[in-house]
């Protein structure tokens, strides 16, 4: 049976007793999450690409291979049982696990994997990059990824690449597999199902289902009650938006939340001691960052962009803002990934950043737009930036918006700085090299990334973090990450200042979470409440 737009009166139920002030505990077979999902446009695993739906996103839909969250060097089989690769390392072949079933009930096959996977690139969406990098395109799609019979899918890319490189890209949310015959029964007028699942629908294999999204308010997940794997620990996760930390903290001391996702560091130090209260921390890939556009008549000078990463007190801010959340971190490389280096040049010097204003022609105030995510911890962020930078001269003008005005200026370049975070789509270093230094010209599929939104041309830098991602030999692609991470912060518009120490607030009660070290592995399937 297809999942359908249906909420059963339980989950009315849980809705209702959710949005109502006087209550008191979480019903035991239901996980309340608070999160930040305003900025949630799509719950489509071929275009989902925003925070919160991907963290839905993952509970719902599962790929041929994902990666263990303790060790990310090892590589597991979800829906693909085995694989093996070519000695040339172009063509991969991938044996279904005969177990896996749908949602509806319908088995896995390799023709649902072949479908699902054209699917992104037929699409062109937004996320599609993350696919097509392996140079797969429209036209050559049919022949580049294909079910042999309902066992064999045989994938053939068009390079030489790291062969983990295509496994962490596979283990990505676009990388979700649908159930074909479901969707193909939704498409209309060659949409390959796009309306139906972006919003009311979904057709995973994962544990639970979409029971109801009310963009901008919360998302409804249920048990999958034909999950081919060990049946989750609760019937449904109510994902609420709820983006504030204090009210995070109020409605976890109420016990009206299981897990906080939001809360900070202040925040975090109120609930110390509270019983039924407990905190979980992991390692995370999220980067936070500021983009300068250097469309900007005074950021395309590259003493001014030197002089920015002069003024951010980074060692204040992580002692004053962050309190545990945030660690000085200024390469485009998280820590724990491959080829990550310990090096932050840049500390706040108003003296050193004004001499450097001054080479580069500047006198008197500049005044810079700067979008700022009305969310913590954007904002507490954006105001200490502010305050340094007027020191010599250099005035942000805080433009403070909701999430999906965010990213809408963001994605359209409308600003002069973005200051948000980066978090990969896949544990390996490619994800952000090519988001920040690689060129559309140098990308296989001519996907523009981060350099080309913000204006850049990363020059050799973009060729070399191609030839990194192409290395065979794991020491010299690690070499290779760290030579290339050094010049690219020295040089790019991107002021990369902090990564994230994920922290999390939760009830006791609740136990077996999964934190993710990228936004779209946390796993909320084995969490009880007892």
């Amino acid at each position: 049976m297809p999942v359908l737009n249906y909420v059963a009166p339980a989950a009315i139920a849980v809705m209702l007793a959710m949005s109502s002030p006087a209550w008191a505990e979480t019903p035991a077979n239901t996980l309340v999450v608070a999160d930040a999902i305003d900025d949630v446009i799509s719950l489509d695993p071929a275009e989902v690409s925003e925070q919160g739906g991907v963290l839905a996103s993952n509970q719902i839909y599962q790929p041929l291979v994902s990666f263990n969250v303790e060790d990310p060097s090892k590589i597991v089989g979800v829906l693909a049982e085995s694989w093996t690769a070519s000695p040339d390392g172009r063509t991969y072949t991938f044996t279904m696990n005969p177990k896996a079933k749908f949602a509806s009930g319908n088995s896995v096959t390799a023709y649902d994997a072949e479908y699902s996977l054209r699917r992104v690139v037929l699409m062109k969406s937004r996320s599609a990059f993350i696919i097509t990098q392996f140079g797969f395109s429209p036209e050559n799609v049919k022949d580049s990824i294909a079910a042999k019979d309902q066992n064999t899918l045989v994938i053939k890319i068009g390079d030489t690449y790291a062969p983990s490189f295509l496994f962490y890209c596979l283990s990505s949310y676009v990388g979700g597999i649908v159930d074909s015959k479901i969707v193909k029964e939704h498409e209309v007028n060659g949409d390959y199902g796009n309306a139906w699942l972006k919003t009311a629908n979904s057709a995973g294999s994962g544990p639970f289902t979409l029971a109801k999204w009310e963009p901008k308010r919360s998302i409804l997940l249920k048990r999958n009650q034909n999950y081919w794997g060990e049946a989750p620990g609760v019937e449904r996760v109510f994902i609420q938006h709820n983006a504030e930390s204090a009210a995070q903290r109020l409605l976890l001391e109420k016990g009206d939340i299981d897990i906080a996702n939001k809360i900070g560091p202040d925040d975090f130090a109120a609930l110390a001691g509270k019983p039924g209260i407990t905190t979980m921390t992991g390692r995370s890939g999220t980067i936070y960052y500021m983009g300068l556009n250097v469309r900007n008549q005074y950021l395309a000078k590259p003493k001014v962009v030197e002089a920015l990463k002069h003024l951010v007190d980074y060692d204040g801010i992580v002692g004053a803002i962050s309190k545990g959340t945030m660690e000085v971190h200024q390469t485009l490389v998280p820590a724990g990934f491959l080829g990550a280096v310990d090096y932050n040049p840049y500390k706040l010097d108003v003296a050193k950043a004004k001499a450097l204003l001054a080479e580069a022609g500047v006198s008197g105030e500049i005044s810079l737009d700067t979008v700022v995510w009305n969310n913590p911890p954007y904002m507490d962020l954006a105001q200490a930036v502010q305050a340094t930078m007027a020191q010599a001269g250099v005035k942000l003008n805080l433009q403070v918006v909701d999430g999906q005005q965010w990213l809408d200026r963001y994605r359209n370049h409308n600003l002069d700085i973005w200051l948000g975070l980066w978090g990969p789509d896949y544990p390996d270093p490619h994800s952000n090299a090519k988001a920040f230094a690689v060129n559309k010209k140098d990308a296989p599929d001519g996907s523009e990334g981060l350099a080309d939104r913000f204006g850049w041309n990363a020059g050799d830098l973009s060729s070399q973090a191609m030839a990194a991602v192409r290395e065979q030999d794991t020491t010299k692609r690690k070499a290779m990450y760290e030579a290339l991470q050094k010049a690219h912060t020295d040089t790019s518009p991107f002021l990369y200042m902090f990564q994230q120490v994920r922290k999390v607030g939760m009830r006791s009660k609740v136990k077996g979470l999964v934190l993710g070290m990228t936004f779209s592995d946390d796993r909320y399937w084995a969490v009880t409440k007892k």
